[in-house]
C-alpha cells in the first residue's frame, strides 16, 4: 500500500465510529445528497461504491431503487460500521486499483469525496472504464476548490499533510481523466462546495465470457 492510501486508511480507521458527526463527515453530506438526486438507477441495476465509508451512500441508493449493492474502501472500521449499518449490502475492505471484479460487472459506479485521495487516478478511471457494462455510467463527486485554493493544497499543504489527500482537480482536470480513458462526460457541474461528474462508458463490449461458477457481481477468480 502506497504512502497516501496507508494514511487514509489510517485517518477514516481512526474517525470511523464518529464519522457522521464529524466535520469530515458533515462536509461529506452534502456531496452525498447531491449524487442522490444526480444518480439514474433502474430496478436491478449493479453499483459500485469506491470509497464507500460507512455505506451511507449506498444505503441511500438502494432505498431510491433495488439494486445490487457493492463497496469497497481501504479502511477495515468504516467497512465494518458499513456492515453494521447495511447488512443486507455488500462491503468489502480493498484499494480502488485493482478492482477485484470482472470486465463489465457493473452499471454504476459511484465515488464521493475520494477521487482526490487516489494516487494512481488515471489506473482507476481505466479501471472504470473495465468493470463498466457498456453504457454503463461513473458518478463523481469531489470538493469544489478555486484556482489559487487549489494551488495551495496541491503544491504545499497536500505535500506535507498526512490525511491522504493527493490532489484536487478542476472541472476541465476531471473531465480531461474520463475523456481520455474512452468514457464520454455526459455532464460536469460545480455547485457549492462540490464539483460534480457523469461520465458513460461508449467502448463496444469486451468478448462473452462463460459465466458460470462467478460469485456475485462477476468477481475474478482467485488465482
Amino acid at each position: 500500500m502506497n504512502r497516501k492510501t496507508e494514511q487514509s486508511r489510517r485517518m477514516y480507521n481512526q474517525m470511523a465510529s464518529g464519522y457522521d458527526a464529524s466535520r469530515e463527515g458533515q462536509y461529506t453530506r452534502f456531496h452525498i445528497q447531491e449524487l442522490w438526486k444526480l444518480i439514474d438507477l433502474k430496478e436491478g441495476d449493479a453499483v459500485l461504491d469506491v470509497a464507500c465509508g460507512n455505506g451511507t451512500l449506498l444505503g441511500e441508493l438502494s432505498r431510491k431503487a433495488a439494486i445490487q449493492a457493492c463497496g469497497i474502501d481501504v479502511s477495515e472500521n468504516m467497512i465494518h460500521a458499513a456492515k453494521l449499518r447495511y447488512p443486507d449490502l455488500h462491503f468489502e475492505t480493498g484499494a480502488c486499483i485493482p478492482l477485484p471484479w470482472r470486465e463489465e460487472s457493473f452499471d454504476v459506479i459511484t465515488v464521493c469525496c475520494a477521487f482526490h485521495h487516489f494516487e494512481d487516478p488515471w489506473g482507476f478511471v481505466k479501471e472504470c472504464g473495465r468493470v463498466l457494462k457498456r453504457h454503463g455510467a461513473v458518478y463523481i463527486a469531489d470538493p469544489n476548490f478555486g484556482a489559487v485554493t487549489r494551488f495551495f493544497a496541491n503544491n504545499l499543504l497536500f505535500r506535507f499533510s498526512k490525511t491522504g489527500d493527493v490532489r484536487v482537480y478542476s472541472k476541465k482536470e476531471l473531465e480531461r481523466f474520463f475523456n481520455h480513458a474512452g468514457l464520454r462526460t455526459v455532464w460536469s457541474a460545480a455547485k457549492g462546495e462540490g464539483l460534480f461528474l457523469k461520465a458513460e462508458k461508449q467502448d463496444l463490449p469486451a468478448e462473452e465470457r462463460v459465466g458460470r461458477g462467478l460469485s456475485a457481481f462477476g468477481r475474478r477468480n482467485e488465482t
